[in-house]
């Protein structure tokens, strides 16, 4: 029988291409992983091959090597972090790369020590403020963040001028110069102790807000004995994103703002943006009716653009620039006061992934503020500016973290009218910090920072921190030693003028103030809920602070000493969550007497219901009694609670929200006027505001999402 030719052929031709496949598949190659987290290498994570029973793990520059045959998945993992995957062919060649990136899931990334650790991993004590609480304080005030820090524990927003309606950010009990202000761990809100700074920036362009206390000289250079507040700025997503936002109040304010991200474009989608704008305006009010303004007038427009480049392999730069224009005014028919306030700012950072592990980093930020204050019989004029340049050099180890760099900062306040203002600071310096996993339930933290001040010499500031966690507990111990350079600006000299301001000496005779703090936090955290405990003492040596009587700035011989107890927890059940907090705080200065405007007891408690179409809250803050000065009504205040609404619905890309604060309509006007009998000798004719002094304010608006 005769086989036909056909056959054969087609016979030889499937076992031809049988062989080709089998050897496809039993082909080899080896593929190099490797695996990045926030922009850094990411060493224990766990990497295999679908078609391999084999794994290994990444070392301390993120790397690890797997062999594979033919056609595969590679997936890397790691707890805390989403699973990452990436496909590879063996005919591709004998060597291949893949670059995998992970990201967190609950876990929440901490930035302010610079190591972008996983927050419950990290020993430095850290408070995060996550998107969810910003969107809150946006809905409330679109135009400042003094609202987010509600129910914060220790964090205090006080007003410094009724006048003007500035106001400071307070931590643990320490008046507000002592806390420093940064955007995307950079200084580069160069804030003055007046308040200014917080009342500019519009919530819709941040993303998380993190409050380190205690001396943050180790990390961001000396002026943060009380801490930092640390801004991270909304980075664009991976598609096009819009937000717009307009609200009004009953008490005259309008905010509008808007917010564009545009991701990745063109063929090597390298470069991608984003975009903010918003303009504010408030009526002044005479909410009593007695001839003084409790509200002050003001006009405020805000331009912030910040644009990213990365080439997928490591490197990234990123730019912002920030302009911004303010003018307030208030008082009296007869007794005026405005402030003129243009500000230009940015800053400009990126970083290298070398193939060894180590990254290089870099960041540059200038600041310049030129302000025109009138008052009823006098002018004051002065222009102030910033300069921050460091380089860093980092590597994620097994068992340790650690980042070491060199910066140098500059400071410059002149006064063109011949104010006693005059001031310029140099600071070059280096610093260095290291987590180390000394066990599995142990983390150890260092960082020590060496500044040379052009008045004030040598500063050395030491921190060491340690992590014991075990389940569920977790316990932190911190200790540090920070400085700050005192300078002629103080919340008095803001709020009152320069031009009777007395100093004894001269800005440059004022002794150096030395701050040392201590810190012990214990934490429980289940999955529907957490609790903090803890308890804290810091003291600042020569401190210089200004006597009310005289209006004199002087050093200090006692120090100012601050000791509190901190209690904060959260729940959350299906669409239900309650939250609260409370603070115990006692500072004493000269003389041992308190610290005015500082009350012992405070505390908060917030309820909500939330789902997809929408959300209620109902919030309540208690303020205790606060010791006062140069008050001829009362020499102690009364104790207030403020209770608060907010209610939003959604339809869609668009949602209307209504909020309601205050509404027991507490005013400092109902037991005292704000307005002095006569004039104070520092020139002021308003008290200090220890209470509201708005009363009820409902506001509304709506927001589009798209």
């Amino acid at each position: 029988m005769r086989i036909p030719v056909a056959l054969i052929g087609t016979t030889l031709t499937l076992a031809l291409c049988s062989t080709i496949a089998t050897a496809a598949q039993s082909q080899t190659a080896t593929v190099r992983v490797e695996v990045i987290a926030a922009g850094k290498p990411l060493p224990g994570a766990t990497v295999s091959a679908s078609d391999a029973a084999a794994s290994s793990v990444t070392d301390s520059s993120g790397i690890a090597t797997l062999t594979f045959t033919g056609k595969s998945l590679i997936t890397a993992a790691k707890d805390g972090f989403r699973s990452a995957a990436g496909k590879v062919d063996a005919a591709m060649g004998p060597q291949q790369h893949v670059r995998l990136v992970l990201t967190p899931t609950s876990a929440v990334l901490a930035y302010t020590p610079r190591t972008n650790n996983v927050l419950d991993e990290q020993a430095v004590p850290i408070e995060v403020l996550d998107r969810a609480h910003i969107e809150t304080g946006m809905l409330r005030s679109a135009g400042d963040i003094l609202t987010v820090f509600n129910g914060t524990p220790g964090v205090r927003v006080q007003t410094t001028s009724p006048v003007l309606g500035t106001a400071v950010v307070r931590i643990d009990g320490l008046p507000g110069r002592y806390s420093r202000l940064l955007f995307d761990g950079v200084h580069l809100f160069s804030d003055r102790p007046g308040g200014y700074a917080p009342l500019r920036i519009p919530l819709m362009d941040l993303d998380q807000i993190e409050v380190l206390r205690g001396p943050a000289g180790a990390f961001y250079g000396s002026d943060s004995p009380a801490g930092s507040i640390n801004l991270l700025s909304r980075k664009e997503g991976p598609r096009p994103a819009h937000e717009i936002l307009f609200s009004q109040s009953s008490r005259g304010s309008s905010d509008g703002a808007v917010w564009m991200s545009t991701p990745a474009t063109g063929p090597a989608r390298s470069w991608s943006s984003t975009f903010l704008a918003s303009a504010h305006r408030q009526e002044e009010k005479d909410v009593n009716g007695d001839g003084w303004s409790d509200i002050p007038r003001y006009a405020r427009g805000v331009v912030r653009p910040r644009v990213s480049w990365t080439n997928h392999r490591g490197k990234t730069i990123s730019g912002v620039a920030d302009v911004t224009f303010e003018k307030r005014e208030g008082g009296s028919a007869g007794k005026r006061e405005e402030v003129e306030t243009k500000t230009a700012d940015g800053y400009m950072s990126g970083q290298i992934i070398r193939k060894n592990g180590f990254v290089l980093g870099g960041a540059g930020a200038l600041f310049i503020q030129s302000r025109t204050r009138d008052f009823s019989d006098s002018r004051e004029r002065d222009r102030l500016q910033t300069a921050t340049i460091e380089i860093t050099l980092s590597r994620q180890e097994a068992r340790h973290t650690w980042l070491g760099g060199i910066a140098s900062d500059w400071y410059g306040l002149r006064s063109i009218d011949n104010l006693p203002s005059t001031y310029i600071s140099t600071r070059p310096g280096m610093f260095f910090h290291d987590d180390f996993r000394a066990a599995p339930w142990l983390v150890l933290s260092g960082s020590v920072r060496l500044d040379h001040h052009n008045i004030h010499g040598l500063l050395l500031s030491p921190r060491g921190s340690a992590l014991i966690h075990d389940g569920k507990w977790s316990a932190r111990f911190s200790a540090g030693q920070g400085y700050f350079t005192p300078r002629l600006l103080t919340e008095e000299a803001e709020a009152a003028g320069l031009s009777r301001l007395k100093i004894v000496g001269s800005a440059q005779s004022l002794e150096k103030e030395t701050a040392r703090s201590v810190s012990a936090d214990l934490s429980y955290k289940a999955t529907h809920g957490a609790a903090t405990f803890r308890v804290f003492r810091s003291q600042i040596n020569d401190p210089a602070e200004v006597d009310r009587a005289t209006y004199t700035l002087r050093t200090q011989a006692d120090p100012l000493v601050t000791h509190g107890v901190q209690l904060s927890g959260a729940a959350r059940e299906a669409l239900f969550s309650v939250s609260g907090a409370y603070a115990y705080v006692k500072t004493r200065g000269q003389g041992g007497l308190e610290l005015p405007l500082t009350p012992r007891h405070s505390g908060t408690i917030a309820a909500g219901i939330e789902s997809d179409r929408g959300r209620i809250s109902v919030e309540t803050l208690f303020t205790g009694r606060q010791r006062l000065v140069a008050n001829p009504y009362r020499s102690t205040s009364e104790p207030y609670t403020l209770v608060g609404v907010l209610a939003e619905v959604r339809f869609g890309r668009w949602r209307a929200f209504v909020n309601a604060d205050n509404l027991r309509n507490v005013r400092q006007t109902r037991w005292d006027p704000v307005a002095r009998p006569s004039r104070d000798v520092d020139g002021r004719w308003t008290v200090d505001a220890w209470a509201p002094l708005a009363g009820r304010v409902v506001n509304a608006g709506v927001r589009i999402m798209y």
